[in-house]
């Protein structure tokens, strides 16, 4: 598997460790933060594409699967890119397995979102289902359900296992059907039931850190209940006697610079006071506990595709 840092923020250029370990790995670094302001929250069609093109010129394939870090989770609309560089490689089926604490699924007008990618991935050629892991959002729930992708339920193509309900209940219920929490589960037993829905013997991974209880991640959103450890678990559990055929990782924090015109600067400006913690951490800080888990999930990502 090959390690590569794509820098759309400052967040992982401050990650030395990172990223000698990464090159030492044979990885590569990729600079586009000129892109970042524009693409960071969402982006028009026109800016993916040059990052798409950027991406094929500066990391040709090279018959191994590659493990991406890109940053703040305000990037996270660029998975359906690495999404189909792996697809193409892989030749078969894949399962897009997606620990993240909100599920992405929105319908957004204005090009593609943070919170909006879900539903381009799961529709993808080669794609055979999405199964989101780890959700606490209220996005789930009965008064904001409907701003969701609901159609990918109906079309099979998306299992929704929260970590807990926002409502409080053992399970979500979602165009009726129903998934037990995480919670309520326990985390062996879900780990057991995680492995045994997964339908294809090749699968993708994409990590939103936000995902992650506080104590193990510094993100730009409201965070998770998942510690690292089960993380890594349901990795090695995901990736065992299956073909990992690509991962990504976002949700380091950094602060916001928004691009794309005046007017999308502004509009993302309000929607990050809207929809994100008014908080700052403390940058060093926020670096340290992140690098450390990076390192940790690059070991993680790479033992588990040997």
């Amino acid at each position: 598997m090959r390690p590569v840092i794509l820098q759309l923020d400052d967040s992982l250029t401050r990650q030395p460790a990172l990223e000698a370990h990464v090159r030492a790995r044979g990885g590569r670094v990729m600079g586009a933060q000129d892109l970042g302001p524009a693409l960071r929250l969402w982006s028009g069609e026109a800016t993916l594409e040059i990052l798409k093109r950027r991406l094929a010129a500066e990391l040709p394939e090279c018959g191994e699967a590659d493990l991406v870090f890109a940053g703040s989770g305000d990037f996270h609309h660029v998975t359906p890119l690495m999404l189909e560089r792996a697809l193409a490689q892989a030749s078969q089926p894949v399962t897009l397995i997606h620990f993240d604490n909100h599920p992405d699924w929105i319908r957004f007008a204005r090009g593609r979102h943070c919170g909006s990618w879900v539903g381009r991935a799961a529709r993808l050629p080669g794609v055979a289902r999405v199964i989101t892991v780890g959700v606490t959002s209220r996005d789930i729930g009965a008064a904001k359900a409907h701003e969701g992708d609901l159609a990918l339920i109906a079309e099979g193509k998306l299992d929704m296992f929260a970590w807990e309900a926002p409502d409080g209940r053992d399970e979500v219920v979602l165009e009726g059907r129903a998934w037990p929490t995480v919670a309520a589960m326990g985390e062996t037993a879900f780990l057991d039931r995680l492995a045994a829905e997964i339908p294809t013997s090749a699968v993708y991974v994409t990590l939103d850190k936000d995902v992650l209880r506080a104590e193990d991640a510094v993100t730009n959103w409201d965070q998770g209940r998942a510690s690292l450890d089960f993380v890594a678990q349901a990795v090695r559990r995901i990736a065992g006697g299956r073909r990992l055929v690509g991962a990504d990782v976002v949700g380091d924090w950094s602060k916001p610079v928004y691009g794309g015109g005046a007017t999308a600067a502004l509009l993302k400006r309000g929607e990050a006071l809207l929809d994100q913690p008014w908080r700052r951490p403390e940058p060093g800080r926020a670096d340290r506990v992140n690098e450390a888990v990076n390192l940790r999930l690059l070991e993680l990502f790479l033992e588990s595709a040997a």
